[in-house]
């Protein structure tokens, strides 16, 4: 399957995105928040949740998060977000033969840049709001990744290796490293005193590229691989014969490597927001540390 690079204004997009949801912000307080919890992944390296359950919910990473949210009514809110996570896959945790034997694995950081409109199903927080509310949420996102493999006690970049013969003559080009995403999702919030909110959230990332674990399209011939984009290039391809001690079997050029299905990641959070300033007695406003 022939991938090509997105290559799409990401800031102008997410920007794009803002000025549509802004202009019904309304003069309340912006909340500033923190978020941390787990970094999942679903791919060609992620175990089959149906074969192998324990391995698909253990196949996580660690999530780290800072954003502002701006009220914009009692069901609706305008979020902007950095979001790191840290996703791993590997043929090793799964029970297909088929995927032991290709014996591929890899590892990405992952940063995010997005713009989210969460949608409250009740109306939430205020004077007059509830104190909890189930709700969900889309945006728009930019996100940065760089999908490696441990070989030989090192881990090597595999983009600009070229491991299904990206950038060779009469293949595509490597794939970008910076992409778009969609996030989608939802959770449940808690008012926290007067102006914290706590809230509870689990989001997956559509994307539009099938290469976050690198694997994406077809073998090569490990002998025009290593003469076009050299023999680590060629070695990370393959790794079956690591499990043999054999040399890796050669699949002919254009034989499959992995499936049509894009690539996903996701986000599964705790946050903690509060409102960066309030009325304060003479009329004007004033930063504050959350209130209960």
């Amino acid at each position: 399957m022939k991938q090509f690079p997105l290559k799409l204004p990401l800031l102008p997009l997410i920007a794009l995105w803002i000025s549509f949801f802004m202009p019904s912000v309304q003069a309340q307080e912006l909340q500033f928040g923190v978020s941390a919890g787990l970094a999942h992944y679903q791919g060609d390296l992620s175990p089959d949740p149906l074969s192998n359950p324990i391995a698909a919910v253990l196949e996580f990473g660690p999530s780290l998060g800072v954003f502002g949210r701006w009220p914009q009514s009692g069901h609706f809110n305008l979020r902007i977000g950095l979001q790191y996570g840290r996703v791993t896959g590997s043929d090793a945790t799964s029970k297909d033969p088929g995927r032991t034997g290709r014996n591929l694995s890899f590892q990405s950081d992952i940063f995010e840049l997005s713009a989210i409109e969460e949608i409250n199903l009740r109306k939430f927080g205020g004077r007059f709001g509830h104190k909890f509310t189930p709700y969900g949420f889309i945006g728009i996102a930019g996100f940065y990744f760089n999908p490696k493999a441990l070989y030989q006690g090192q881990l090597y970049a595999l983009q600009p290796l070229g491991t299904e013969g990206q950038g060779m003559p009469g293949f595509p080009e490597r794939y970008a490293l910076t992409q778009l995403a969609i996030p989608l999702g939802g959770g449940l919030k808690f008012q926290v005193g007067q102006s914290g909110v706590l809230a509870l959230e689990i989001g997956g990332r559509k994307l539009f590229t099938d290469y976050l674990d690198d694997v994406g399209g077809s073998y090569v011939d490990l002998n025009v691989l290593a003469a076009g984009n050299g023999q680590l290039a060629a070695d990370l391809s393959n790794r079956s014969g690591e499990l043999t001690g054999k040399e890796p079997t050669n699949y002919p050029t254009g034989t499959p490597r992995g499936g049509p299905a894009k690539d996903w990641y996701f986000f599964s959070t705790i946050s903690f927001s509060w409102e960066l300033g309030r009325q304060n007695g003479n009329g004007g406003r004033q930063l504050g540390c959350p209130t209960f």
